[in-house]
Order: structure tokens, then sequence, then C-alpha cells
């Protein structure tokens, strides 16, 4: 190779372009092992203490009232995620999409068989924080729990729960879904 080929346009630009490469990579290197030292260095000296109470107020005041009416065949299930109830992977749907509606958000309370834990009803207080999220809405959950087949109860006014209330409200669900067509509830029709 001649000098003139060497130090062509062509062989400087690859040059330096190779170098730029390689100069950018060593120092994506160095800031990634720089910020692992860092957030181990934080995370040692981050102290926690437990809370004193699991919940308060009218969580507390419903978990309290779930579990005097459905105790006796049901685990009541606290702060439940939506991810770990609902599988997305659900046939040739786009999947990420499906979990993206339901990656953390959370129900109140689950309620579940004692014997096989499988998830009976779902139960979602209001909480009065309006939020724009996708799928973090009463009716995008409904949504999602009914195509899941499992009953969801929620509750607008919380404050003013009681027993009756929350009859009420159960009871109004399971009508619901009794009187749901078959193909309402998910189902496909079987042709003949």
């Amino acid at each position: 190779m001649t000098f003139e080929e060497l130090f062509a346009p062509d062989h400087i630009y690859m040059t330096i372009a190779a170098i730029a490469t390689l100069g950018l990579f060593l120092v994506s290197v160095l800031i990634g092992i720089t910020t692992r030292r860092r957030q181990r260095q934080v995370m040692t000296n981050c102290r926690y203490r437990p809370r004193k109470r699991l919940m308060e107020g009218t969580e507390r005041r419903c978990f309290q009232l779930l579990v005097d009416l459905f105790g006796q065949k049901f685990y009541v299930i606290p702060q439940v995620s939506l991810s770990a109830l609902l599988n997305h992977k659900v046939g040739t749907q786009d999947r990420h999409a499906a979990y993206h509606f339901i990656e953390n958000k959370t129900v109140d309370f689950v309620l579940c068989n004692k014997r096989t834990l499988r998830p009976i009803c779902a139960v979602k207080l209001d909480d009065t924080k309006p939020t724009k999220d996708p799928g973090s809405s009463p009716q995008d959950m409904q949504k999602f729990f009914q195509s899941a087949h499992i009953p969801f109860v929620y509750i607008p006014k919380p404050q003013n729960i009681n027993r009756q209330t929350i009859i009420d409200e159960f009871s109004r669900v399971v009508y619901e879904t009794s009187t749901l067509k078959p193909s309402q509830r998910g189902r496909k029709k079987k042709s003949a």
C-alpha cells in the first residue's frame, strides 16, 4: 500500500469512524460501570423500617368487612397486581401491548378459594385520583376482568362502606355475570 493510498480520504474517514465508535463504546461501558457502582453504594446506605400498619382508614375497614363476610371460605388478599391475576398471553394478540395495559396496576383486594388459591373476585375501592393512564379506570379494569371471567367489584364511595354496601355490590356483580350470554363471557360459540 502506498503512502497516497494509506492516507486517501476514504481510509482517513473510515479510521476516524472506527476510532470514534471504539471511543463511544468504551465511554458507554465506563458510564455503565460507574452508574452500577453508585447505585450499589447508595443501596448499601439506604435503611428501612417496617410500616406500623399495612392498611389504614377505609381500606382497613373494607378488609375487615370482607374477612367478616367471606373469610370462612376465601382468603382476602390485599394489594394484588393485575399482572399476578391476569395472563396477557392470550391467542395471537399483541402481548406487549396487552401487558402494558395491566403492568403496575393493582386491585385493593382479591378473594381466593382457600383450597385451590384460584382468584374468585377482585375488589377495587375508588381512590379519587383521576389518571389518564390507559387501563387504570374502573371501566377498563372491568373489561380486563370480564375477559378473564373474574368478577370485578368496584366500590365508588369506600368512606360510606358497610356490610350492606358490600353485599349489594357483590350481589349486583354476581347477577350481572350470571345474565351474560356465553358469547359475552368470552366463550366462542360452537358451530354445528
